[in-house]
């Protein structure tokens, strides 16, 4: 003969008192598992916070390099219109000495670099 397994009927208490007991364990089980999701969402903030502190390191070396670079520029093209400005000078002086003598300095200019 097999045997039926019968399914457990599951009865809601019938006293207020012990409804009251099973709200309250349900909600403190609830709150501990809030606590935990919470906690484990911090730490997945702090992470991306970590994450996004080494980027903006990264950004500011980037920009750091930038700036460089744009001041070496910009002192490179100083001396490219100071070369260009002799050379001019050169080329409408009507004075011999002055003409050598820009030719020179731009000579030097270009030198210098």
């Amino acid at each position: 003969m097999s045997e039926r397994k019968r399914k457990k009927r599951m009865t809601l208490p019938k006293k207020k008192e012990d409804l009251e007991k099973i709200v309250e364990e349900v909600s403190e089980t609830h709150e501990h598992e809030h606590h935990h999701h919470h906690h484990a969402a911090v730490e997945g903030i702090d992470e991306i916070l970590e994450v996004y502190e080494i980027f903006i390191d990264s950004l500011r070396a980037s920009v750091n390099a930038l700036e460089a670079q744009v001041k070496s520029q910009r002192m490179e093209i100083a001396r490219l219109y100071r070369i260009l400005s002799n050379v001019i000078e050169a080329c409408f002086s009507e004075d011999e000495d002055r003409k050598r003598e820009a030719l020179k300095e731009a000579l030097s200019l270009v030198a210098a670099r």
